[in-house]
């Protein structure tokens, strides 16, 4: 059965993390610099993938590295009002999706999920991990890290003393 209070939780969460990069924010811009390793679907059976690993593999397969530049021109162009930097680095067994943007801190949670959406399209890759940090200035105002289904971010508190750890459903 569907859970429908969980969605709602999960919605609670996004829009409480706004809140607090709002506030982190007040009326400057922060910069989002978010990483993404990504990795190749493999077709072969289980026991080839097996033997390859015990070799470096030192080429990417193309379809893999296609679909990384595809999703780079993707997210330039979604989020290029944010004057949106995005960049890749592809080895044999795993691909690293750079993205660097500048926005107000409510816009950021929205940003990090489409991001997060666009690179679930990838047909020939799958998200193996996300870590990011949030800037203010020279200062990190927040630390994310997590996969494709749950992200943790750290940042601090209204205090200044303590600090607030939000696990987010992606």
């Amino acid at each position: 059965m569907f859970n429908f209070k969980q969605i709602k939780l999960g919605l609670e969460e996004w829009k409480r993390l706004e809140n607090e990069l709002k506030r982190i924010g007040e009326s400057e811009k922060l910069e989002l610099v978010l990483n993404m390793v990504m990795v190749p679907i493999s077709e072969e059976n289980s026991e080839n993938e097996e033997e390859e690993t015990e070799e470096h593999k030192h080429m990417a397969p193309p379809e893999f590295a296609e679909d990384l530049s595809k999703l780079v021109d993707a997210i330039k162009n979604e989020y290029s009002e944010y004057n949106a930097n995005a960049d890749y680095h592809s080895h044999g067994d795993h691909g690293e999706l750079m993205v660097a943007l500048n926005a107000d801190g409510g816009n950021i949670p929205s940003i990090v999920r489409g991001i997060i959406e666009e690179a679930r399209n990838c047909e020939s890759c799958v998200i193996h991990s996300i870590d990011g940090e949030v800037h203010l200035g020279d200062d990190v105002s927040a630390i994310m890290f997590g996969d494709s289904y749950k992200i943790t971010v750290i940042l601090p508190g209204q205090d200044g003393r303590r600090l607030v750890i939000m696990e987010l459903n992606a």
